[in-house]
């Protein structure tokens, strides 16, 4: 499943890339996110709390910088989690991007590419993307709330 979304932040480019690049920090703006921190590989480890349907699970992850070009303000970050009881994981790729706007306003365009694998995968697609939808509007206002300034 691919998602795309834009998202206008009241910040200048370069405060907006200083903070999408701080991956602990940017990981904390997901609901249900917790102990975001990094690995002495390079990589970080966290854990998101999150309901579908009836099933409430918490994925434990692993997430890294795939790549990342300063100069075209892009990032992409690969991760993978699972919840220890119910089996299957999922796999995500995603790309953000900074792009200034105008003279106030900056936006963060963000891909992702989500696989979702064994019984996780089961939930049916519908479910499945209202609830990423859901997931990333929420995502959207803790990122302006913590980037944005009046």
């Amino acid at each position: 499943m691919e998602f795309r979304y834009r998202y206008s932040v009241r910040a200048t480019p370069d405060e907006l890339w200083r903070f999408v690049t701080d991956v602990p920090s940017v990981g904390m703006c997901i609901p249900g996110a917790s102990d975001v921190t990094a690995d002495p590989d390079g990589s970080y480890h966290g854990a998101v709390k999150v309901r579908v349907g009836p099933v409430a699970l918490t994925l434990h992850g692993k997430l890294s910088v795939e790549a990342s070009d300063p100069e075209a303000r892009r990032i992409v970050l690969a991760g993978e989690g699972a919840d220890a009881r119910v089996p299957g994981n999922v796999r995500v790729r995603i790309t953000m991007t900074v792009e200034p706007k105008d003279a106030e306003l900056t936006d963060l365009v963000v891909v992702s590419e989500a696989n979702i694998l064994g019984k996780l995968g089961e939930f049916g697609q519908g479910i499945i993307r209202r609830k990423a939808d859901g997931i990333m509007k929420s995502f959207g206002q803790n990122l302006i709330d913590k980037v944005g300034h009046s």
